[in-house]
Order: structure tokens, then C-alpha cells, then sequence
């Protein structure tokens, strides 16, 4: 019983990590939805938000006129700050 074990847990091992690994390629890819660039918004309402310490809606405001993920739009509001003297 116990060699039956060490000669059949490698091979299941190995057909449990192949069918995961075949699961990921095989991955249907996730729809995402890009909204186009809210023109109506301004620079300077971003601008205007960052100077109040109103961090997360101008991350919000940003994200929305630039169409650009959450990342880029906190790094992008994080160099405003700094670049107004406003950084924590």
C-alpha cells in the first residue's frame, strides 16, 4: 500500500497542476468596459479638489476624464500634489 502511494501521488500531482495550468491558458478573457473621456470635466476641478485634501474624489474626477484605471489616476494625483506643494 505504501509504495502504491509514492508511485501514484506524483502522477496525480502532476495531473492536478497540468489541469490547472490548463484551465489558465484556456481562460475565457474578461470583458471590461471602457467609457469613453468624460469631456465636461475639467483640469482645474481636479486641481481644485487635490488643493480642498480631497484626494479620493479627485482620483474619481480623473479616472472619469481620462478613462484611465485606478493606478495610473492615484499616481497621476499623487504628482499633482507634490508638484502643488501639497503632499503628505
Amino acid at each position: 500500500m505504501d509504495s502504491l502511494l509514492h508511485t501514484g501521488l506524483p502522477v496525480i500531482t502532476a495531473f492536478v497542476v497540468g489541469f490547472i495550468v490548463a484551465r489558465m491558458i484556456h481562460a475565457k478573457p474578461r470583458q471590461t468596459v471602457t467609457l469613453p473621456p468624460d469631456e465636461s470635466i475639467s483640469d482645474a476641478q481636479i486641481e481644485a479638489e487635490v488643493r480642498a485634501g480631497h484626494r479620493v474624489e479627485a482620483i474619481r474626477l480623473y479616472r472619469r476624464r481620462h478613462a484611465c484605471g485606478l493606478i495610473p489616476a492615484k499616481q497621476a494625483i499623487e504628482v499633482m500634489a507634490r508638484s502643488k506643494g501639497l503632499a503628505d
